[in-house]
Formats: C-alpha cells, structure tokens, sequence
C-alpha cells in the first residue's frame, strides 16, 4: 500500500511538471540552438521556478555539459571561446565572441525599439554591439560602414536611406566586404548582389491588414496618405492589391504628403489639402503614415468638427506613439523590436558559420499586427 502510495505521488508530481531528464534534455537544446540561455525566460517558458532551473544547471555543470553564467549559462563551446580570448588577453573577465556593427537611420524614431531588439539578443549572444546613426545621410552612411569594417568587427548590419542602390559606392562596399551583412528594414532587390541577407517587415501586408480592417467596417472609399519613404513602396502595393481584391479599385485614392520644412507651416497646409481633398471625394477612412502626421491630422479633423470615428476613421502606420493621440488612433506595427533580434541572430549565424560552408542566402520578411483602438469602429454616419 506504501508502494502504490508513493507512486501516486511521484506520478501526479509528473504530471504537472517536467521530470529532470526532460528539463534537462530541454536546456541541452536550447544551449545547442542558440549558445546561451536566461533563466528568466527559459523558466517561463518551461513552466518552472528558476530555483529549480539553477539547480539543473549546476548538476548539468558537475556533469561537465555547460557553464554556468550570471542569470544564465552558455555552452561549452562559448565558454572554451571566452576562456581562450581570456588567455590572449591575460584576463579571466567575460569578453564578447563577436562583435557587430550597427548602422541606422535615426535612434529617435522607429529605429529605437529595432535597436533594442538588435541589443537583447547581442547580449543573449555575448556579443558586443556597436551603433552608428546616419540621419538619413547616403554619405553617412558610406561613412559609416567603412569606419566599422575597417575597424574590425566581424559583421555589419545597416538600413540604408532609400535602399540599397546598385551600382553606388556603398553597393560596391556591402557586395565586396568580407565580412557578413545583413540589411534591416530593407529588402535587397539586386540579382547581382545574392550573397546580401536581408531581415525587413513586410509592409505590403501591412497596408493590406489595415485595407481589410476598413472594409470589414463598412468603408468604401479609403484613401492612403504618405510622404516619400522607403516603406511608402510597400505600403502603396499592399493598398492597392487589398483595394483591388475587395472590388474596390476604382475607390483607391493616394496622396503624396511633401517633406516638411523646419519652421514653417507646410505640414498643416498639406494636411489641410488632403482633407478637403478627402471631403471633395467623399473618403470615410484613410491610412497614413506616420504617427505624427496622423495625430496633426486627427486633430485638424476634430477642429473642423468632423467626429473620429464616427465621420471618419483613421489608422495609422508605424504605432510608435500613435496610443497617446487625443483619440487614440488604431495603427498598424511593424515588429520592431523582433525585427533587430532576428537581425542580429541572422549575422551572428553566419559570422560562426565555418569558412567555406555553404547556405541559403535568407531574405527575411517579419508581419506586421494591427492594434485596434477608438479611432476606428463602423461607419454608421456619412462624413459631409
């Protein structure tokens, strides 16, 4: 009785945890697939305290299989890197395997959040990252990647302004370096430029998401509003296929917003075109890109007495701040901040790849979501 007793037991306690051998065939993996783990998160995901998780690691230690780190662990092959570059440096401190260069447009929109990502993983990784912004400067940005080449890192990521254009010096430079590169938030369209990844979100889906969320709230007539941008492309595609595809092609209706002049009042002007353009047409709902023209211009309708959403609904691309908006606005997100980490992960793949060794060239597209707030709801009131 005592016997079947403790069975019981032991059976129920399987039951509702995983039993050493599968936790720690589980961690092995995770040490496999990726080098290192947080117990934070491996705790989680595995549905145990960390407590217990610590308690593996340091019998998988004695067992001579990983080594344990602060928070975490890394595997025995980034632990034989560590103490090997520890040995040439005379330090028993934890360096980085690998450092990776990081080139970005601006580190005070949108590109905050891909950075982070970029950052989480570096340091999941043990990997240094080092930034450098270009403020939308094609020269900068030539500027930029050569500095970080030549100064030794073992791969580069970067969003180029516009794309990557063939024939340029900073074409030549990505085609020819020797080192990995991955674009962010770019797509890499050259034939002659295969040996180029690419990690982006796929912003034609996106248009279509927010195309597909208008018409299902009985609107017809969507416009799609946006300043040059190498986004806008994606955008206007995905727009115009979803248009198409609900049987409303013959309602589509873009409009070209100009770059703003510091210190002037060119934006609300523009803006101010476009909605009495959207009034001549009798629009219900538009797209717009970009949290800060969608918020002036969600403003500027109130102002006129136009009522969100009840006269006209709006959604915004990008969801950087669009939340805070006096009616806050539904808007679509790009993956930002997975965006960076898949980045990241891709180029730090290929920079421990051994020489010579053979792989699918990956062009990464990450889907944006669509987050619904007060700024959208069904038409039930005509605009004008």
């Amino acid at each position: 009785m005592c016997d079947i007793h403790e069975s019981h037991k032991f059976s129920h306690s399987r039951g509702r945890h995983m039993v050493a051998a599968a936790r720690h065939d589980a961690i092995l993996r995770e040490l496999e697939l990726r080098g290192s783990l947080r117990i934070s998160q491996l705790a989680g995901r595995m549905g145990v305290s960390a407590m217990t998780l610590r308690r593996d690691l340091a019998e998988l230690e004695e067992r001579g299989l990983l080594m344990r780190a602060h928070g975490g662990a890394v595997s025995n092959a980034v632990a034989q890197q560590q103490a090997s570059a520890g040995e040439r440096s005379g330090t028993t401190a934890r360096r980085p395997v690998a450092t990776i260069g990081m080139v970005t447009p601006s580190a005070s929109y949108y590109f905050p959040q891909v950075i982070r990502g970029a950052s989480d993983a570096a340091r999941e990784l043990n990997c240094r990252l080092v930034l450098g912004t270009t403020n939308y400067s094609e020269r900068e940005e030539l500027r930029q990647a050569e500095r970080l080449i030549a100064g030794g890192v073992d791969g580069l990521m970067i969003t180029p302004r516009g794309g990557l254009v063939e024939g340029t010096e900073l074409h030549a430079l990505l085609v020819e370096s020797p080192i990995p590169v991955v674009l962010v938030e770019r797509s890499v369209d050259e034939r002659h430029a295969g040996r180029l990844e690419s990690v982006r979100s796929d912003h034609s889906y996106g248009a279509e998401l927010a195309v597909r969320h208008l018409v299902d709230r009985g609107h017809r007539r969507i416009a799609l509003a946006a300043r040059d941008a190498a986004t806008t492309t994606g955008l206007i595609d995905g727009y115009e296929r979803s248009m198409a595809r609900a049987g409303l092609g013959e309602e589509a209706f873009r409009w070209r917003l100009p770059e703003p002049k510091i210190g002037t009042d060119s934006t609300i002007d523009a803006l101010e075109a476009f909605l009495e353009e959207c009034g001549r047409r009798r629009v219900t709902a538009a797209i717009m890109l970009g949290d800060v023209d969608s918020m002036a211009f969600a403003d500027l309708a109130v102002e006129r007495g136009i009522r969100i959403p009840e006269d006209f609904a709006l959604v915004a691309y990008d969801d950087e701040f669009s939340a805070y908006a006096a009616v806050p606005l539904t808007a679509v997100a790009p993956p930002k901040h997975d965006l960076g980490d898949a980045a990241l992960r891709l180029c730090f793949d290929r920079i421990r790849q051994r020489e010579g060794a053979g792989h699918a060239v990956t062009r990464m597209a990450l889907l944006p979501t669509l987050i619904e707030r007060e700024s959208t709801r069904e038409s039930t009131t005509p605009m004008f």
